[in-house]
């Protein structure tokens, strides 16, 4: 079958970009952890890597708006996964760090990350694994 062949939404794009979502949030809160979402993890390795970062600087990596962003790092706070303070100098700056608790999940999780990604993409061959994350990654460059 061909790509013209196919019924609507399966032949668009976007419907399966979001099913493969559904798929990675599945396949994820199962192999990795019902809590800590894979955006979460995101913003634990981006600290792990940066020592600290202001919410801007932490939605620009993550490439989320501000307020989500703030919602993330307010939930994240309140379960103890990372710090937040005010900048010193600077009162409408929040500096956000890992907390001790935050790198500990970080480092549990980053083997079960590999399991997530090695699960949704078993079933292909490792050349269309490669063709899959030049096509996403190209997509997103725009």
């Amino acid at each position: 079958m061909t790509v013209p062949d196919l019924p609507e939404p399966q032949r668009h794009v976007g419907n399966l970009i979001r099913r493969a979502q559904q798929l990675h949030l599945s396949t994820w809160a199962r192999v990795a952890d019902p809590d800590i979402t894979s955006t979460q993890y995101s913003i634990l390795t981006i600290l792990d890597r940066l020592g600290e970062a202001s919410q801007r600087e932490l939605g620009d990596e993550a490439d989320l708006d501000r307020s989500t962003i703030a919602d993330l790092v307010r939930r994240m706070e309140k379960s103890g996964l990372i710090a937040r303070q005010r900048a010193a100098g600077d009162a409408r700056r929040n500096v956000v760090t890992l907390t001790e608790h935050g790198a500990g999940e970080r480092k549990r999780l980053a083997p079960l990350v590999v399991d997530v990604q090695r699960e949704l993409t078993a079933h292909l061959e490792a050349d269309e694994v490669a063709a899959l994350f030049r096509g996403l990654w190209r997509m997103l460059e725009r």
